[in-house]
């Protein structure tokens, strides 16, 4: 897009350019300059709203669909509205402490949580919403540790640049000292190694004099094999394509039939996802949100994405996000969303550590 002249921005063009955002919103269709007067009492005319249309629209930040109507916000409009003008209120304090709540449930997988978390962005901003755990072909092993419970249980801890782990229930009975023996073999043997490479690793070839002595070695292994081959896979959760795809931009069936082929496809998401990592500031964390033309993907042309990355401690651990028309209620939505992934990042973390 291209760059907008700051000096040419000035506080009533924000001012009109704002209500012609939040108006278009509200009822999906053109903004007039009377609207706007009698709407925001801009102690302004008609006649000088429409000078000021003349002026935004030569900025490329609205647009007239077709003659005679009142204008739209383009894609830059959008984009600008966002960076410069629109003013994000915090979320109300209930709100928090019910979305907490519910994340702080007992949650015995990590795929739980997430799906709940995306049910919930779902559902407070009626636009669709997802959650990933995104693949990672360079992530390597840093860390694999044992934890044994009650009735045969042991919890599998394996830290990558995510922290993976899973309650397992094994036949054999082994002590703690066997699985930190294990455990210790295996740092060895795997430390900074290619997840890949361990989940293509065959346990015959470590099967020696000296593996033999310890039997929960073996057991430790396919243990720490089976969590990988299921993290290493994207995980993707989905929620609220029907809220989607009520909005009046959805109602024409080719832009319908685009969104629910790419709804079908999560592996499309898993791709876009692996791009929208690299725009994240994870030393401090915001929403990003990117509009339209913006999305590396054309069937998501009509829509905009707000999305957040979600932490186990400081290690990245995966991405929610929603999707919903250009016409969106930003303020709302990107603070629904930086609210629920700093939520969930507490709760994974509570669950991980």
């Amino acid at each position: 897009m291209p760059l907008i002249k700051e000096s040419l921005l000035t506080e009533r063009r924000k001012q009109i350019l704002a209500a012609v955002v939040d108006l278009h919103v509200k009822t999906a269709q053109p903004v007039g300059s009377k609207t706007v007067v009698l709407e925001y009492r801009l102690n302004i005319s008609p006649a000088t709203v429409r000078n000021e249309f003349g002026v935004l629209e030569r900025m490329g930040l609205i647009f007239q669909p077709h003659t005679s109507a009142g204008r739209v916000p383009s894609d830059q409009g959008y984009r600008v509205f966002v960076d410069k003008v629109m003013n994000v209120q915090p979320l109300p304090s209930h709100r928090l402490r019910l979305w907490g709540r519910k994340l702080a449930g007992r949650y015995g997988e990590v795929r739980e949580l997430l799906q709940m978390t995306c049910r919930l962005l779902s559902q407070c901003t009626c636009y669709a919403a997802w959650a990933i755990l995104p693949r990672r072909e360079t992530e390597v092993i840093r860390g694999i540790h044992f934890s044994l419970f009650p009735d045969k249980q042991v919890i599998v801890i394996l830290l990558g640049h995510r922290l993976l782990h899973k309650v397992f229930t094994v036949t054999e009975t082994f002590d703690q000292n066997q699985w930190q023996h294990a455990a210790n073999w295996l740092n060895n043997k795997f430390n900074r190694v290619p997840l890949q490479r361990l989940i293509q690793t065959d346990w015959s070839q470590w099967e020696t004099p000296e593996t033999l002595k310890n039997p929960a070695l073996p057991v430790a292994f396919k243990l720490v094999q089976k969590l990988a081959k299921e993290f290493w896979q994207p995980g993707v959760w989905m929620e609220g394509l029907v809220k989607l795809l009520a909005e009046p931009e959805f109602q024409n069936l080719e832009r319908a039939q685009k969104l629910i082929s790419f709804w079908e496809m999560p592996q499309k998401l898993v791709v876009l996802c692996d791009e929208l990592i690299n725009k994240f500031d994870l030393s401090a964390p915001k929403a990003y949100v990117a509009i339209g033309s913006e999305i590396p993907l054309p069937e998501l042309h009509d829509c905009s994405i707000v999305a957040s990355p979600c932490f186990v401690g400081n290690c990245l651990f995966g991405m929610i996000g929603v999707l919903g028309p250009k016409r969106m209620r930003y303020p709302e939505t990107v603070i629904a969303v930086e609210g629920m992934a700093n939520l969930a990042s507490l709760a994974l973390t509570a669950m991980i550590s």
